[in-house]
């Protein structure tokens, strides 16, 4: 996030010109620097001399959550988002991993925080975002560690000067397969590179009104909102689990910008009150996470929001990699997009070999974004040199291939779930009929995963929603019939679902999918065999 001597020196040339806003809370530059100094100065004097100290969110966006981010970056902590919508085991597990010095925890999700016990959870202050003003620091009942409000801190004298600068750490959580994430650490400053290539690239300047409506936990999210406060625009924190509310938002607020997350952009152009925003809003760019999104999510925002969208390849390891504009995505695949700048792209065979244009393999990305290790260990790096000497490329868990424009598609991520062994020729038509299914303009959203589990052996899993309530069997009957043809050998397990599960990352939650659905359909597959023994009889 954006530190207080930057946002001092946009407060110098425009006090009275809005940082931030957050429904009907609305803060000049001149008020988030004041708050953000406060905050610096109250969170300092808590803190314990050892180093380094470390941070952890656990909130819905909120204009609170910002300040305290900023205050993190002026004191050179760093400040991790959790996922919301984890439970205590995996909360557990992460907070025993990063040993937060500093929680920022909501109401709301303070409950599931109260559950977690970690090492050195006792000694960690407990900063509560949307708490009132209280005196001294208490203790949290259960768990030990001191308790302290937002408002307390923010009543603090003002910093003197600003701390010494402390080594540079940056954490993001990973999704992991079976609920086991991990943390990715970057120990090198690349914020100001990056604003410099997304400002080459998209043309973003001060005077852009952007809307972040996908949690600040989601590392494209963060930096672009990062990016916009540093170029001394405006914040707009949107409350992206609501899309009548995200649709009044782009409009009264005239947003120019916005980074949204797949599900709530999916149910944004779901809601009458898009229908209109290609006329009546200010947008010129929307960026979201594309690897799930499908050809309605396309068609639907060139008709409700104009040509704006831009769908974004992205892993938390390495940053923002490829994009697609508007113009792009009518003509190539979905899941696709040319390199960002400062990023280099190869497809490697299973001996780590580069591979031709055309041809499947393994993803690697090199370049200034991408992390150093987990930190739990190293992760899987290779060097190669593709015509620009020795670089160092980290292998990703997807797969894909790069066509005859330099252009990466994306054919398959990794599995989540418990997987049979891989056939090379089914693989490549699930690659396929993935591409299909994205390509339906009857669906909103569809995940295919091949499982082998008890009950199912060795079949596809393919939950999907319908492009609308009641068209659940026309969409039934497309993706059976789309399933069958594309790979016979394979039981297709097809079943309209509500909603599809994603992280802060963007990464479908394919166990907690799998768990959802999995009852619905052995239960389906119990009522067709006694349907057919009593026809029989």
């Amino acid at each position: 996030m954006i530190k207080l001597d930057d946002i001092r020196r946009h407060a110098a040339n425009r006090p009275e010109q809005i940082a931030v806003v957050d429904g009907a809370s609305r803060l000049t530059w001149g008020q988030f620097a004041d708050h953000v100094d406060r905050m610096a100065a109250g969170l300092s004097a808590q803190l314990p001399p050892t180093r380094p100290a470390r941070a952890v969110h656990l909130a819905d966006n909120r204009w609170e959550l910002a300040v305290a981010m900023a205050a993190c970056a002026t004191l050179g902590i760093s400040c991790t988002g959790l996922d919301t919508e984890a439970g205590a085991e995996e909360l557990t597990g992460l907070l025993t991993q990063l040993q937060p010095t500093v929680v920022f925890v909501s109401t709301e999700h303070r409950p599931v925080l109260d559950r977690c016990v970690w090492p050195t959870g006792p000694e960690a202050l407990h900063v509560l975002l949307d708490g009132a003003k209280a005196g001294a620091v208490a203790r949290v009942a259960g768990v030990g560690s001191r308790s302290v409000s937002f408002g307390t801190l923010l009543a603090t004298e003002p910093l003197p000067s600003l701390p010494a600068a402390l080594p540079y750490e940056s954490l993001t959580v990973i999704p992991g397969e079976g609920g086991n994430p991990r943390v990715a650490v970057r120990r090198s400053a690349v914020e100001g590179r990056h604003l410099v290539d997304l400002v080459d690239e998209f043309g973003f300047d001060g005077s852009d009104v952007h809307l972040t409506a996908a949690p600040l936990a989601q590392p494209t999210a963060r930096g672009l909102a990062r990016t916009f406060l540093s170029l001394g625009g405006t914040l707009v924190l949107g409350r992206y689990r609501d899309p009548a509310a995200l649709a009044a938002l782009i409009a009264e607020e005239r947003v120019t910008t916005a980074v949204i997350d797949p599900v709530a952009l999916v149910r944004l152009l779901s809601h009458p009150g898009s229908e209109t925003l290609a006329k009546s809003a200010q947008l010129r760019c929307v960026i979201a996470l594309g690897r799930h999104l499908n050809r309605w999510v396309v068609n639907t925002a060139w008709e409700q929001l104009g040509p704006v969208l831009h769908l974004a390849y992205s892993t938390p390891e390495t940053g923002l990699n490829a994009i697609m504009g508007p113009d792009e995505l009518h003509v190539a695949p979905i899941r696709s997009g040319r390199m960002m700048l400062g990023s280099s792209l190869v497809v490697l065979d299973p001996d780590g070999l580069p591979l031709p244009a055309g041809e499947n393999g393994r993803v690697a990305i090199a370049g200034y974004q991408v992390m150093d290790g987990y930190l739990d260990g190293e992760a899987a790096f290779t060097t190669l040199d593709v015509g620009q000497g020795p670089q160092r490329f980290f292998v990703t868990g997807e797969r894909g291939q790069l066509d005859a424009q330099g252009r990466l598609v994306v054919t398959s991520r990794s599995a989540e779930v418990p997987t049979v062994s891989r056939n090379g020729a089914v693989d490549t038509e699930i690659f396929r009929l993935e591409a299909d299914l994205l390509n339906l303009p009857c669906l909103r959203d569809t995940a295919v995963m091949r499982v082998d589990v008890p009950g199912l052996g060795d079949s596809l899993v393919v939950p999907f929603i319908a492009v609308a309530v009641g068209r659940e069997v026309t969409g039934y009957k497309t993706l059976t019939a789309a399933c069958n043809r594309r790979i016979p050998s394979l039981p297709a397990h097809v079943i309209a679902v509500d909603h599809i599960p994603y992280s802060p990352t963007g990464t479908i939650k394919t166990d907690e999918l799998l768990d959802s659905v999995l009852p619905i359909i052995k239960l389906n597959l119990q009522l067709e065999h006694t349907m057919q023994q009593e026809m029989s009889a």
